[in-house]
């Protein structure tokens, strides 16, 4: 059977790592994330500031399908190398 990226992104993924820092925005994210929940894919923050670093699992309201188009908005406004599928 051959899947395509999205298919196999949604088969494997076991969540979605978003390196965020103090100059982000909880709104922004929010709006970005609701369009592609409810799905199956958990997302993780991992924010940092100046004075400390913590890893945060998003709640069930905010699991994702991992669209193409979400990775593109997300990608877009953090650094690409912030978003990262974890498999």
């Amino acid at each position: 059977m051959v899947m395509t990226w999205g298919h196999a992104r949604a088969r494997f993924a076991k969540h979605l790592l978003l390196r965020m820092n103090g100059n982000s925005d909880a709104r922004k994210l929010k709006s970005l994330l609701m369009p592609f929940a409810p799905g199956p894919a958990a997302v993780r923050v991992r924010y940092r500031n100046a004075d400390a670093e913590c890893e945060l699992l998003l709640g069930a309201a905010l699991r994702v399908r991992l669209d193409d188009a979400l990775l593109e908005a997300l990608t877009g406004w953090l650094q690409p190398e912030n978003v990262e599928i974890v498999y």
